[in-house]
């Protein structure tokens, strides 16, 4: 294997003394594909005068968009879901300089986001040109190991590979569908130094900081292992870093073999909304509506899509992203407002969030029940809102904190 190692710097800014967002001194790094070691470096130093004293450097670091951050105690509004942003703490004593390097094994591809600030400001007013501010610099460089010729897991095809020793770990890749439910990774016929029986350890996926939705299995004695990964990330490169934990000289054989189970989708009455853009246009034929101004359905169509509906593990709510300035959208559901729900299968609204003027932004979400039969004397409605793939089934392994 063909490992390259690459550097990306930014230039030292001045930190400031934390009162509100806007003070945070914001980095942005992006990684690239196939990258199994990423090292962040990590430089605080301050100036030599009287009026520098120790001071602790807080650091921020998320994946995807800038880091949620509150030095300040405040609180978030009511039903926000918010995920804490990793950080550390770097502190200046009685050195002037202080270097952190900060390691993260098999990164998440794309946005990483790094923010720096000082501790809360003290909010005294102090008359300019009587008093000298310390100066806080704070620098981030970051060196990346990249593979150059991972291999790729075929699904559905089982790949013969060799863990050489437990220096050097195996890493191959694996691209994800769309509408993939289950992901099954299964190891075969695992041979260690010519005995059949395995000592690895499996690490599924890369790691997102403030949180990782890695799964990791170690096969230990076994000739046959697997590990199974609900609703994995839809049209994503997903890595997988097998080590040996066999002695130093010892080498692993073994047969990997990754399979998915999709999910069928279908689409709320499709031919039916194709039906109603195409009579809004050129006028509603007579009889081919009711009361309502809806098509009606006989008592087969009915039946039929019914029975579609228990073939399909979710039905697709189409979603139209609209933008209204330079920071606000608005997603309008095509044949809304309302979302039909219903016991056999999940209504799915895809939101899409990939452009970066998305990235720091806050995402609202309001929602409304209206029962649409006097029939229902109780009804209950979950809502699950998650990135990278939908929860199409809520268990006691696999929920929905949201």
């Amino acid at each position: 294997s063909l490992y390259v190692s690459e550097y990306f710097s930014q230039s030292a800014q001045k930190l400031s003394f934390y009162s509100w967002y806007g003070n945070a001194k914001l980095f942005h790094f992006r990684v690239p594909e196939d990258t199994v070691l990423l090292r962040w470096l990590l430089q605080a130093s301050r100036g030599k005068g009287p009026e520098c004293t120790n001071m602790e450097i807080t650091v921020h670091f998320r994946y995807g968009a800038p880091p949620v951050i509150n030095p300040l105690g405040t609180d978030f509004p009511a039903n926000a879901t918010v995920r804490p942003s990793y950080s550390i703490s770097i502190t200046l004593s009685s050195a002037v300089q202080n270097t952190t390097f900060v390691n993260v094994t098999t990164p998440a591809a794309g946005d990483w986001f790094i923010a720096a600030h000082l501790p809360e400001a003290a909010g005294r007013i102090e008359v300019k040109g009587f008093s000298t501010p310390c100066p806080y610099m704070f620098q981030a460089d970051m060196f990346v190991l990249r593979l150059t010729d991972m291999p790729v897991l075929e699904p559905g095809v089982a790949m013969p590979q060799t863990v050489v020793s437990p220096a050097k770990a195996l890493h191959v890749k694996v691209f994800v569908p769309k509408h993939a439910a289950v992901m099954q990774l299964e190891l075969w016929n695992c041979v260690t130094s010519g005995q059949k029986a395995c000592a690895v350890r499996v690490v599924l996926g890369s790691i997102t900081l403030p949180q990782s939705f890695q799964r990791i299995v170690t096969c230990v004695g076994k000739v046959n292992c697997s590990l199974a990964l609900d609703s994995p990330p839809w049209e994503k490169w997903l890595q997988i870093m097998v080590e040996s934990l066999g002695a130093a000289n010892a080498s692993v054989s073994v047969e990997m073999l990754a399979s998915f189970r999709a999910c069928r989708p279908g689409s709320t009455s499709s031919f039916l909304n194709f039906s109603s853009l195409n009579q809004s246009q050129t006028g509603p034929r007579p009889g081919s509506t009711g009361a309502a101004g809806s098509p009606t359905l006989s008592t087969g169509e009915t039946s039929r899509n019914a029975s579609d509906q228990r073939s399909f593990c979710l039905q697709n709510q189409p979603v139209v992203r609209e933008d209204l300035d330079v920071v606000s959208v608005r997603y309008r559901l095509l044949n809304g407002p309302s979302v039909p729900v219903n016991s056999l299968s999940p209504t799915l609204l895809l939101l899409n969030l990939n452009t970066g003027m998305d990235s720091g932004g806050s995402l609202v979400i309001s929602l409304l029940l209206n029962k649409t039969s006097m029939s229902l004397t109780n009804a209950t409605v979950v809502a699950c809102v998650s990135a990278a793939s939908p929860v199409l089934s809520l268990n006691a392994t696999h929920n929905c904190s949201t």
